[in-house]
Parts: C-alpha cells; structure tokens; sequence
C-alpha cells in the first residue's frame, strides 16, 4: 500500500510534523524523514541509524501493542494513526511519537529475559531496551485527552 501523496511532512524550520496512519506500510515514511532531519541537524551516519532504529521500534510498539485487536484504545472515534513531531532543540533531536491507543504502563516495564526467552526461542519483548539504548533520553506519557507520547532525544555530539 503506498502512502497517499497528501502525507507530506509538514516542514517547520526546526523540524516536521507529520500524521500518518498506523500500518506497517507506513512505517518507513516516519524513519526517513527523522532520519532526513537528523542529517539536516549535523548527527553523522551511525548516529542517524540509531534514531532510525529507535524510531523503527517505537512505531512497531504502537503498531502491534496500542493498536492491537481487542485492546481499549483512548479513542476509539480516531482512525488508528501516529503522529510523529520532530525538532531540532539546542543541537538534541527531540522526536516525540503520538498515538490514542491502549495505554502502556512504562514506569513498571521489566526489560525480557534474554535467557529465557532463547530458551523459548522468543525473539519478541526487546524494543523498549533497543530504544533506551539508542537514544539519550526516553520518556512516555498518557492521558485521555492527549493520548500516548513517547519522548526520545538524541544529543548531537560535536567533535
């Protein structure tokens, strides 16, 4: 499914605004044009694919976890989307990820059992730690009248 043309990043000039509806078709749209913006700031190609990555994993949480069947969405009037905000603040990339879906309560997530999980040959339960690992600051919020935030900031470190 290839995104409709009026899904253009709104550009500001310190960042983008874009709404996107929440399927994995559209997912990469968010990544490049984070990914474009951290290039605009100065991050270099390594540092660009660590907010890829991070971006990548908090998009699939919301695809597969707020918005998954049988969940209670914030707001179930909505058609399911993401929101991606993204700006440039003080040298930091500030990449803030909006949805309405399930709530999830991030203050008492325990990161997966590797060991357990290879036992099981589970692969899944590992994104929260990628993102916390890819980026500087991670934070998540959630109210009725907002819905779900996920905060991440990337410092561009200068040499």
């Amino acid at each position: 499914m290839a995104p409709p043309e009026n899904l253009q990043p709104m550009e500001m000039p310190d960042g983008l605004l874009l709404e996107i509806p929440c399927h994995g078709s559209y997912l990469g749209r968010i990544r490049d044009a984070v990914a474009d913006l951290a290039r605009k700031i100065g991050f270099n190609e390594d540092e660009i694919a660590r907010i890829e990555i991070a971006v990548g994993e908090a998009c699939s949480n919301i695809l597969k976890h707020a918005y998954a069947p049988g969940k209670v969405w914030c707001r179930h009037s909505r058609d399911p989307q993401i929101r991606l905000d993204a700006r440039n603040v003080d040298d930091q990339l500030v990449v803030e990820l909006n949805d309405h879906g399930a709530r999830f309560d991030f203050a008492s997530y325990q990161p997966a059992d590797i060991d357990r999980n290879l036992r099981k040959m589970d692969a899944g339960g590992y994104g929260i730690s990628i993102i916390r690992q890819m980026m500087d600051e991670v934070q998540y919020s959630s109210n009725d009248q907002t819905g779900n935030t996920v905060r991440m900031v990337k410092y561009l470190k200068k040499t």
